[in-house]
Order: C-alpha cells, then sequence, then structure tokens
C-alpha cells in the first residue's frame, strides 16, 4: 500500500513538484539517489471525490506545502506535503475529474525520483505567475482574473548564523523582510505565511498586487505587499538622475504614497526613494541618486517582495538560508518568434534581473551549483544556446543571454519559487530560410580526433609568468611541455603545442587554436607562486565536471612520481579550461617562490618527472576512453 524509496534509518529529503509539458510527466524530486530502479509503486483508491494517493515513508518535504492545477485534463490537482512527523511520511495525493479511471496513472521511482506520467494535461497558469514583463501594457488590466484560492507561499527562514556582524547586517534585514517580519505595513498587521484574496473585489480594481508597506534601511527599500507582483523593463532618467521601476496591474496603499524616504538614515548616501501610483492600475517606485545604474532589484521566491538597493551593498555570502541547485532545463518552441525556457530548482531561488539593450542578465543569489554539461547539452540547437552560467564568488550564479535589442523579454516564476520560465519573443518576422538558418546555427556536432592531445605551455613572450631569481615560469613550462610531447609521441599519440617557442599568445587564441585542432583532451602546463615562501607542492585544476576524471588520473600520475607535496585536485575557473569544450586541465607543477621548490624544478631530474607523470596520465585516461 506504501511507497518505500530508503529503508535506512535517516529520512531523506523531497524537493519539489515539477510539471514537464514537453513530454507531460510530473517529477517529485528527492535527494535520494541510491533507490532501485522502476519499483513498482502502490497507491489508494478514494470516491467523493475521486482521487487516490500514496505515501513517501521515512521522508521529510522541504518547504512548505506544494500544488499543482491543471485544466483541460482528466486531472485536476496534484498535492505534496508532510503527512506526519512522527513517523516521517510525506503524502501525493492525486485528483480526478469524475468517472476517470484511476488506472490509467502511472507511477515508476526512477533513482530515487518519482515520476506521474499524465495524459497530456495543460498546467494551468496559476503555477507560472509573470514577475518581469516588458510587453505593452496598455488595456491589460481588463482581461485580468484573480482567483480566490488559498496560496501557500514560501517562506524564507531568517539566517540562524552570522559569521560576520559587520557584513550581514542589511542582509538579515533582508532575510526578515523576506519572512514577512513587521513592516510600515498600512494596517500595522503581520500577515500570515497562508493568504486568500480576491483582489478584484477588494480593491475595486482590476489589479493583481496590492504595495501595502516598505522597510527601509542601510541602503535599501524594499516593498511588501500581497497578491502577484509584476515589474516592467527597468530604465534611467536624468535631471535629477534615478532609476525607475514600474509595477503594472499594482495599486499602492493611499497612507504610503508619495513619501520621500531616506535610504540611508546615517547619511552615508543622500540616496532618496519614493513609492507612487503612476496611474489607475500602475504603481511606480523611483530612486534618486548619483548612481542609478549600480542599484539592482532583487525578488523574493514567493514574488511578494522586492529589495531595490545598491550594488555595493551586496557583500553577504546568500540572501536565502535555504541553499538551492539549478536542477534541469528545458526548452519549447512557442511559435517561429517566440520560444521558452524553464530553469527548474532544488529550492524556492532569490533573484535579481537586469536587462541591457543586448543580453538579460539573471542572478540567482542562493544558488550554487549546476551541471553545466547537461544544460548546454539541453539548449543546443534552440535560440537559448547563448545563455551562459558563472558562478560569482559569495553571491551565487550569474546567467546571462544575448538577446537583441527589440526583443521582448517576459519572466515568470513558479507559485513554489524552484522555477522561472523565460520567453522571449522577436519582433522582426522571420523568413522560413532564416528561422531554418537559425535553427541549425549551431557547431555542427564534431568527434574529437582520436590519441591526439593539445599541449599548452603556459605564458610566452612578454607574458613571463612568475619570476623568483633570473627563473621564468614561461621558460619552465615551455621546457617540461616539449617533454611531454615528445614522451607521448614515442608512445603513438599525437601531441600539438599552442606555442613551440618563446612566442606570446593570449587566452582566447590558445582556445581558438584548441578548437581548431579538435583533439580528445587539452592540458595547460603551469609553475606555481605565492606571495608567502612556504606554500610547495604539486595540484591539478579543473572546471567542467567532464575535466574531473582527467585532473584525478594526472594528479595521481604527479603524486606518485614527485617527491613532494600532494595538493590535490581543485576546481578553478582558468579562462583555457573554462573556455575548451573537450575535457581539459591546468597543472601547476610546483612553487617557484618556494626556494627549495626551486632548486628542484629547475633540474632535469625534475623537469623529467614531471614530463613523465603528466604523459602518463594522460595516456591511462585515453586508453580508459576506448
Amino acid at each position: 500500500m506504501f511507497l518505500s524509496l530508503n529503508a535506512s534509518a535517516e529520512p531523506f529529503k523531497v524537493t519539489s513538484l515539477f510539471y514537464d509539458d514537453s513530454s507531460s510527466l510530473v517529477y517529485i524530486n528527492t535527494e535520494e539517489n541510491n533507490a532501485e530502479t522502476n519499483v513498482p509503486i502502490k497507491y489508494v483508491r478514494l470516491e467523493n471525490p475521486n482521487r487516490i494517493y500514496f505515501d513517501i515513508e521515512n521522508a521529510v518535504l522541504v518547504g512548505s506545502k506544494q500544488q499543482l492545477v491543471f485544466e483541460k485534463s482528466n486531472i485536476k490537482e496534484i498535492r505534496l506535503a508532510q503527512f506526519s512527523t512522527n513517523p516521517y511520511v510525506v503524502r501525493v495525493v492525486i485528483s480526478f475529474e469524475e468517472g476517470f479511471n484511476t488506472s490509467n496513472i502511472k507511477l515508476v521511482n526512477v533513482k530515487g525520483n518519482i515520476i506521474v506520467r499524465t495524459q497530456n494535461p495543460t498546467l494551468m497558469n496559476d503555477y507560472f505567475n509573470n514577475i518581469y514583463d516588458e510587453s505593452p501594457y496598455d488595456a491589460k488590466y481588463s482581461g485580468i482574473t484573480v482567483n480566490s484560492q488559498v496560496i501557500q507561499k514560501t517562506y524564507v527562514k531568517p539566517a540562524q548564523t552570522q559569521p560576520n556582524k559587520n557584513t550581514v547586517e542589511v542582509m538579515d534585514d533582508i532575510y526578515k523582510a523576506f519572512a514577512n517580519s513587521t513592516l510600515n505595513n498600512s494596517d500595522g498587521k503581520t500577515y500570515d505565511s497562508i493568504i486568500s484574496i480576491d483582489v478584484s473585489s477588494d480593491l475595486k480594481l482590476r489589479t493583481k498586487y496590492f504595495i501595502n508597506g516598505y522597510y527601509l534601511k542601510n541602503g535599501g527599500l524594499l516593498v511588501n505587499g500581497f497578491g502577484q507582483m509584476t515589474v516592467g523593463k527597468v530604465f534611467m532618467l536624468d535631471s535629477p538622475k534615478r532609476i525607475v521601476i514600474d509595477l503594472p496591474n499594482t495599486y499602492v496603499d493611499k497612507k504610503i504614497r508619495n513619501k520621500d524616504l531616506l535610504l540611508c538614515p546615517d547619511k552615508s548616501c543622500k540616496d532618496t526613494a519614493k513609492i507612487g501610483q503612476f496611474e489607475y492600475n500602475k504603481a511606480r517606485i523611483v530612486v534618486t541618486t548619483d548612481e542609478p545604474e549600480k542599484y539592482i532589484p532583487i525578488y523574493s521566491p514567493d514574488a511578494q517582495s522586492m529589495l531595490l538597493i545598491h550594488s555595493q551593498k551586496l557583500n553577504h555570502p546568500a540572501l536565502a538560508s535555504s541553499v538551492s541547485n539549478i536542477q534541469k532545463a528545458y526548452t519549447k518552441k512557442i511559435t517561429s518568434k517566440a520560444g521558452e525556457l524553464i530553469l527548474a530548482f532544488t529550492s524556492p531561488v532569490v533573484h535579481s534581473i537586469v536587462r541591457n539593450d543586448n543580453s538579460i542578465t539573471v542572478y540567482l543569489f542562493n544558488v550554487k551549483s549546476y551541471n553545466e554539461h547537461e544544460i548546454i547539452k539541453s539548449l543546443s540547437g534552440t535560440q537559448f544556446r547563448s545563455l551562459s552560467l558563472s558562478l560569482l564568488p559569495q553571491i551565487g550564479v550569474k546567467a546571462e543571454m544575448k538577446i537583441n535589442k527589440d526583443d521582448i523579454v517576459q519572466i515568470a516564476q513558479g507559485a513554489d519559487g524552484k522555477a522561472l520560465k523565460f520567453t522571449i519573443t522577436s519582433q522582426k518576422e522571420i523568413k522560413a530560410e532564416e528561422q531554418a538558418n537559425s535553427e541549425t546555427d549551431i557547431k555542427p556536432v564534431r568527434i574529437p580526433i582520436k590519441k591526439k592531445v593539445v599541449l599548452d605551455p603556459g605564458h610566452g613572450g612578454t607574458d613571463y609568468g612568475a619570476i623568483r631569481d633570473g627563473i621564468n615560469e614561461k621558460d619552465l613550462t615551455l621546457d617540461m611541455t616539449q617533454r611531454v610531447a615528445s614522451i607521448l609521441k614515442s608512445k603513438g599519440y599525437k601531441a600539438v603545442l599552442t606555442r613551440t617557442e618563446d612566442t606570446y599568445l593570449d587566452l582566447q587564441e590558445r582556445c581558438d587554436f584548441t578548437d581548431t585542432e579538435n583533439p580528445e583532451i587539452f592540458v595547460s602546463i603551469h609553475v606555481n607562486s605565492a606571495v608567502a615562501k612556504d606554500p610547495y607542492g604539486i595540484e591539478t585544476h579543473y572546471y567542467h565536471e567532464n575535466s574531473k576524471e582527467l585532473a584525478e588520473i594526472i594528479q595521481k600520475h604527479l603524486a606518485k612520481n614527485i617527491n613532494t607535496k600532494n595538493r590535490g585536485i581543485l576546481k578553478s575557473k582558468f579562462y583555457v579550461i573554462n573556455h575548451t569544450e573537450v575535457p581539459a586541465v591546468l597543472v601547476e607543477t610546483g612553487f617557484l617562490s618556494n626556494a627549495n621548490e626551486r632548486a628542484e624544478l629547475i633540474t632535469d631530474k625534475r623537469k623529467q618527472a614531471t614530463a613523465k607523470a603528466i604523459a602518463d596520465g594522460i595516456i591511462e585516461y585515453l586508453k580508459n576512453k576506448k
């Protein structure tokens, strides 16, 4: 009668519901990856109303209960909630139209993730709510309807630990505000995390969002309300300089309108803000400042609050206590001019949207990791193939995508805060042949040439690299790289060098060279250096996950062949290994700044031992890939 994914005593985590409309599958995601695949799932059938449920034993639901509501489907809704805590049980309830045969529903467990196979339902727009919309707003309000369904808001807890009181004070205020702590509400009340409203009747206006409070401290303005916040394109104005954000379909409580709000009560800045009712169904927030370009809007996971803050105030490692990861990316072609991209996350995401003429950038403040290889693969051949992801130290992840100046961007957020949907619409008509070209305008899939390796001697020419006692890194790297190439060629491998002489190459030229040569792997060879004289040892760096195994094998051989400290492998964002498609690593062969190791590095014995270790690692890796 019940489903048990794992019989261990430690409860595992159920993270989210996610609907993939490209294949009509509902995923119930978990953090348990050791369960056997294809385990039958038994469920209980009930009547009045027509529904089924199944229990996931020994499981804890991360965050609040969740719900998906469908239209034009035999499935009415899917609900996910913590049924009990002693024992730990998560319950999934699926409701159907009367008369539907529930035996037609297929439930399977695949590596700990439960999949509900449906029959092409259409998910109601209630799951995705627009949070950013550049399309024209004229007369938009006339078609808006807001249901009075009880909405479970995402609750973001304040940080429990504060490692540096001096730098987290502002962010702690954000935690409290995003978690619905007491604000300057017009009615003096604190709203519960569960709300049930009908905005159109309450306000006598067809609006979606009601601004009823704000919060000020240390250079930030947090606007709070209830309903569904949507913002338009941010723009700058002069005389005086200011940043302006419009919120369509929004009503501002009269008690907080048009107040001059000083953003820095301590007088560390002169920036001021104002919240006003710009039109009968549009609110406008204006910050007057000498640096309008440095203010960014940050949106809470429940789309109820927006923080407008100077970027220099973002000095805390995270804006939410819950850490999230990018789980998957889904794309769909809507028309010849429009496409859709959905990023799914493991937890509610705190984010910021910055639109420029030729790009859209989304900062994901509490996202810590993502599978870049899988995401790039899923976007290949789509209009979203320009999307790039990068880790930002102490901030999170930056997602950036190239767009045209006239493109219309719409971004929607899942009701549980665990998905962002990007819809990009071109304003220009795309001819049939242009559309065909756009769909194939990607690099052709190329099979790397077997047994071919690109070796990259670090630095060169006017770029000396590290220098100690007249010894230049560029000379050592060229010497060792040529030795590696000689060993590989003697074993029947083809080795090509980015430089064979003391010449200068910039980093992109090295990447372009590698792309042209189309090798199986890329290895860059360097000598380390530090300000302190004590550090010594060898280390191997990688960035993309497809390079980790190569790094591990080369580091293993280095540690075996060289008598020095094994500093292990490190994930680092060096340009040449980040911008190379094939597996790529950067080897630091020792510290030139350490006198003892420097004396060894210049000897033929150490150079040859290093070259042999790198070559042996390359050969083992390539043999494993046969």
